[in-house]
């Protein structure tokens, strides 16, 4: 049992939302090395990436490069504090919601800036057990 979850009676997708928030944490760790191709690796060809003050990314190659201009911005930096992780009964599809804090570099005045808000990532489980994002925003 994870010792940061509050004790449930067996709760059957245990472990789902494992598998859950131990693809969020891949995630963020390819974010912090800067290593493009293996975040994209964890969004479904369909998948939306949506950040205030930017159009949305939709599908493959849009997804793509906002994930590549992000980790080459060398001020790149974020941090996620995770509050709650749900999965669907049906076990297809689950959801992570928390707070973010991020780092860049605004493009008008190419000065690092620093942001936080909250984040909302919705998950599908793939035919092979792994876990792809589908929905990724964060205001």
């Amino acid at each position: 049992m994870n010792k940061n979850k509050p004790l449930e009676a067996n709760n059957p997708n245990e472990p789902a939302t494992d598998g859950v928030d131990r693809t969020a944490q891949e995630i963020l760790a390819a974010l912090l090395a800067k290593d493009s191709a293996k975040v994209n690796s964890y969004y479904a060809p369909d998948a939306v990436i949506a950040t205030s003050g930017r159009p949305a990314a939709r599908g493959g190659e849009a997804v793509s490069k906002a994930i590549r201009n992000d980790v080459a911005d060398p001020n790149f930096t974020m941090s996620l504090s995770n509050e709650k992780t749900e999965v669907a009964g049906s076990g297809d599809l689950a959801y992570r919601r928390g707070a973010f804090t991020i780092t860049f570099t605004n493009p008008q005045t190419k000065q690092a800036e620093n942001a936080a808000g909250t984040y909302l990532t919705v998950f599908r489980k793939q035919a092979d057990g792994s876990w792809k994002v589908v929905e990724d925003f964060g205001v």
